[in-house]
């Protein structure tokens, strides 16, 4: 896939590396609920389901997400990894739906919103994870 100016070159190699970012951050979210950290939990979920789409996309298409919001992240994996990816990049749309939401209003994530936030990026992950070798 040829990079435009809402993505950048990536290689087969920076895949590893985004999917450890997304385990992470993973992780973290998961901390963060246990802690009762909603926001950081969401954060955490949002950022977990971003690298772990640069993952499939650095592997599959030579490409990582560059938008400054994040939101034609879902459209990207959908085109590179084809039709068969629609249903989990649902949980892709969710999360960079809600990542200016949690960053920048004027209001707290609730335990529901940050555990919905964690359940997607967790399905997404999940899904990632089985189209990397």
């Amino acid at each position: 896939m040829v990079p435009s100016d809402r993505t950048r070159p990536a290689s087969k190699g920076d895949s590893r590396l985004f999917m450890a970012k997304a385990e992470e951050f993973l992780c973290e979210a998961a901390d963060a609920l246990t802690a009762e950290r909603w926001d950081a939990a969401g954060l955490a979920a949002i950022h977990a389901g971003i690298s772990a789409g640069d993952a499939v996309l650095a592997y599959h298409g030579g490409i990582r997400s560059a938008g400054q919001d994040h939101r034609s992240a879902p459209e990207l994996v959908e085109r590179t990894l084809g039709p068969s990816s629609h249903d989990s990049v649902k949980h892709l749309k969710r999360l960079v739906a809600k990542k200016n939401t949690v960053e920048y209003e004027q209001r707290r994530l609730s335990h529901a919103e940050a555990v919905d936030l964690e359940s997607h990026a967790r399905r997404f992950v999940k899904w990632a994870i089985s189209r990397l070798p």
